[in-house]
């Protein structure tokens, strides 16, 4: 079976040409889009993408499923970047740092990136990453351990309303 990477079914997006991946595997489905009983939409939006997780959603029937194997060209080649390597391109030439901290990548990715590793940024051309900051929540400007009364006064009516609308149901 042929092998594509994920770059190779992007280029294939458009009306005439149209593939995308499910669980894998890859589907040329330019002729069967006039045939869609979801309508050529359905397909378009997928183009060129991973559409596993539409077709799941959408819950094909057996018979579907048995029928998409005549469209199947071949499967996904891995090996590459989990996200697509558009991901990689997206950020390539810039400092990435930002972008990778919030995808909240796993250990296992961090270790992996360290073999990639061939330099560092000089000191110089590195910008300052901000650190969080705690939000100060109270509402003035008192430093002393005190609570205001502010602070329990909405939970507390909260509760007797709660407590209230319950004895007027359950009676």
């Amino acid at each position: 079976m042929n092998e594509y990477t994920r770059a190779e079914v992007a280029l294939h997006n458009r009306m005439g040409d149209i593939w995308f991946i499910i669980h894998k595997y890859v589907y040329n489905v330019t002729e069967f889009i006039y045939e869609h009983p979801g309508g050529q939409e359905a397909h378009l939006r997928v183009a060129g993408k991973d559409a596993s997780e539409c077709f799941d959603e959408v819950g094909h029937s057996d018979e579907a499923e048995m029928l998409m194997k005549r469209f199947r060209i071949g499967v996904v080649k891995e090996g590459g970047h989990p996200g697509g390597e558009e991901v990689l391109l997206e950020q390539a030439g810039k400092d990435a740092t930002e972008p990778f901290e919030d995808v909240g990548h796993s250990s296992d990715a961090r270790e992996l990136m360290a073999k990639y590793k061939i330099g560092e940024l000089v000191e110089s051309e590195r910008k300052k990453i901000k650190e969080p900051v705690a939000k100060d929540w109270s509402t003035d400007n008192n430093t002393e351990d005190t609570s205001s009364w502010k602070s329990w006064l909405i939970p507390v009516t909260l509760g007797i309303l709660a407590t209230i609308v319950y004895r007027f149901l359950t009676a």
